[in-house]
């Protein structure tokens, strides 16, 4: 009797190199986030100004999303991830350069906006390549929101670990330092990355055929051009994805850009305690990520796409905006960080559906497509992250947080109205 021959587990190997380049990214674009402290109380800059340098990073990050994506359709994931690798490790060792110098503060704040914004163009097409990429070539059709998931969980405990990293080696040395030894992890992340991964699963040597015929037949893509380019910018269901996600990412840049700095400054945590206070949202999402992901595919296996994807959507929207505020209302600084924890957590529960339902939407051309997802989520950061400290300093940091769940909602609302029986195979 002839043995059974299984399937080959490449796939979840990739997806493991995924999370891994997820977590160097966040590593090297949250650090600002949490040194900022430390500029701000040796260079005396103001949080006005650490916003501007935070925002610079939205900027690069939003302007190339679409561009990377196609990027990634032209030279495919792979060269994609390791170029997006090399260049975000690059410019952050340029701000470590700059913050040692002897230059004056006005123009390090120049230039440090300039090393921000190359992270942040290097950055772009990451999400496109690997949620629209890779995602979508190695796991099977119905198989994407789970997997999906995974990959924003290892973006939450990159966000989750680098206070501690950074605070920790600031504790031991000084925050300068800190720019070039989160810089190695992106050089090994990099070579890692190009040593084992390939664009497609019949490209890879440990890849078998039972794997393969798991996966599913590859879609036939011709090479993008314009008339490609302008279909998938003119996508009405895509275009609304991109809305919605703007709404749930106005919440998500608040915890990313101003969450450390708002429990030391606010809540009266020390450096430490802020630092490990700090992660433990981002904890919530790794969690909250997986969870979202794994409630949408399942709920494929008896429902229809769209009900499936809206689920988990509402589920972690509602609930986000509720803590929230709460979260804002309460004096308890503990009690805080747990209602905080438990926003961010459900909004996480979102990133799979999210990302799942653009490679329904936009069949082949899903990383183009992405990059348009991206390009609206990462616009809520270019609203909030300058916009908090504004209401902040208007109203106070009540006004500042409960402003994501009026966002929250409007996404809710966006979701909504997305067609998925109008998604095109074409090419």
């Amino acid at each position: 009797m002839d043995s059974i021959i299984k399937p080959s587990n490449t796939r979840w190997k990739i997806l493991a190199a995924i999370i891994f380049c997820g977590f160097t990214a966040y590593v090297l674009r949250t650090n600002l986030s949490v040194v900022g402290n430390f500029m701000m109380q040796d260079l005396e800059i103001t949080q006005i100004q650490m916003g501007w340098m935070l925002s610079a990073f939205i900027w690069g990050y939003t302007i190339f999303q679409f561009p990377g994506g196609i990027l990634a359709e032209i030279i495919g994931p792979k060269k994609t991830v390791t170029l997006s690798m090399i260049g975000s490790t690059l410019a952050t060792i340029l701000a470590g350069l700059l913050v040692f110098s002897d230059i004056s503060i006005i123009y390090l704040i120049g230039l440090i906006m300039m090393s921000r914004f190359f992270i942040g163009v290097s950055q772009g097409p990451l999400m496109p390549a690997l949620g629209g990429g890779v995602v979508r070539r190695w796991f099977p059709k119905g198989s994407w929101a789970f997997p999906l998931g995974l990959t924003s969980t290892g973006i939450a405990i990159g966000a989750s670990f680098t206070p501690l990293i950074i605070t920790w080696i600031i504790y031991y040395t000084d925050w300068q330092s800190s720019f070039f030894l989160i810089s190695i992890l992106g050089i090994l992340t990099a070579w890692f990355w190009h040593r084992y991964s390939t664009d497609w699963p019949n490209e890879h040597p440990k890849v078998n055929q039972e794997e393969l015929n798991h996966i599913g037949k590859p879609p036939k893509i011709s090479p993008m051009k314009w008339p490609q380019i302008k279909k998938v910018a003119k996508d009405k269901n895509v275009l609304l994805l991109g809305l919605s996600y703007l709404c749930m990412n106005y919440t998500f840049y608040i915890f990313f850009s101003w969450i450390y700095i708002y429990l030391v400054n606010e809540k009266g945590f020390s450096l430490l305690e802020g630092g490990f206070f700090a992660s433990l949202p981002f904890l919530a999402g790794a969690l909250g990520a997986g969870l979202g992901g794994l409630l949408c595919d399942q709920l494929q296996k008896k429902y229809s796409t769209s009900f499936s994807h809206r689920v988990p959507i509402i589920l972690g929207l509602i609930p986000s905006g509720i803590f929230l505020i709460l979260g804002a209302l309460t004096e308890d600084p503990v009690v805080a960080v747990i209602y905080l924890s438990l926003c961010f957590g459900f909004i996480e529960m979102t990133e799979g559906p999210y990302w799942s339902s653009i490679n329904f939407v936009s069949r082949k051309r899903a990383q183009a497509a992405g990059g348009i997802l991206n390009t609206g989520g990462n616009l809520g950061g270019v609203i909030s992250t300058p916009l908090i400290p504004i209401l902040v300093s208007k109203f106070g940091w009540i006004i500042a947080l409960s402003s994501g769940a009026v966002f929250a909602l409007i996404g809710i609302i966006f979701f909504l109205m997305i067609d998925y029986s109008e998604g095109s195979d074409e090419s």
